[in-house]
């Protein structure tokens, strides 16, 4: 008994090390690579704001290295966290049946697949839509007796990033965890028909919060989240028809 718990105990001091240590290489890297991943940041503003003069200030002497500083770190959680859950399914692995092994496995796997689905959708949509909102009453006053200038601080923006970010990742892992719940409960159409109007709130609530204010932009959303879900669902069923036959 004793010698188990030491075990177990050298491999919990093994794993934690090796997430440190990804930590801080990732960081590492990620610092020599700062402005290139700045400028990944930043990219979403030139698809909305290119006809406009648009540029970054900062107010402090410190506050470009404190941008730097904060990316790097963003970058590296985001790397560990991500090996976090890594070590903790292998971990686990030896007590659990395969069954479980297999689930949490998948969770892991269409976790990694959602969140990078998150970024993109993010960058390419959610963003640039974002922008396009607030600033629109800056550019609907330009020819008017009160005008409106904006500047952004870099820090601030970044700040306004990491925010959506967490938002859009947050909910996305919603659709993980919905995944794998459809995929255990077999394609079982009275247990998805019940939950049917309770997720398609769930979707408006989730479009709601995440898009700016304009209903077209959340029922466009609305509309794509439910196609997605719809499409899972009946691939699912189709798999287990197969199977079955």
């Amino acid at each position: 008994m004793i010698i188990n718990t030491i075990k177990y105990y050298l491999e919990i001091r093994n794993r934690f090390i090796l997430i440190l240590l990804t930590w801080f290489f990732s960081m590492f890297v990620s610092y020599f690579y700062k402005e290139t991943l700045l400028f990944l940041f930043i990219k979403p503003t030139f698809v909305i704001l290119n006809p406009f003069p648009f540029y970054f200030i900062y107010t402090n002497i410190t506050e470009i290295f404190t941008t730097y500083f904060k990316l790097i770190t963003f970058v590296g959680n985001q790397i560990c966290f991500i090996y976090l859950f890594y070590h903790i399914l292998f971990f686990l692995s030896p007590g659990l049946y395969c069954a479980e092994f297999f689930y949490l496995k998948l969770l892991l796997i269409i976790g990694i697949l959602f969140w990078v689905v998150s970024i993109v959708i993010l960058n390419k949509f959610l963003l640039p839509l974002t922008l396009q909102f607030f600033l629109s009453f800056q550019f609907a006053l330009t020819n008017k007796v009160i005008d409106f200038y904006f500047e952004a601080k870099i820090i601030e923006y970044y700040q306004f990033y990491i925010t959506l970010y967490y938002i859009c990742n947050f909910n996305a892992q919603f659709f993980t965890i919905l995944t794998v719940f459809l995929n255990y409960i077999n394609g079982n159409l009275i247990i998805i028909k019940r939950f049917r109007k309770f997720l398609y709130t769930i979707f408006v609530v989730f479009s709601t919060c995440v898009v700016p204010p304009d209903v077209i932009s959340q029922i466009i959303l609305s509309l794509i989240i439910v196609f997605f879900y719809e499409t899972l669902v009946f691939s699912i069923v189709l798999k287990e028809k197969i199977i079955t036959h």
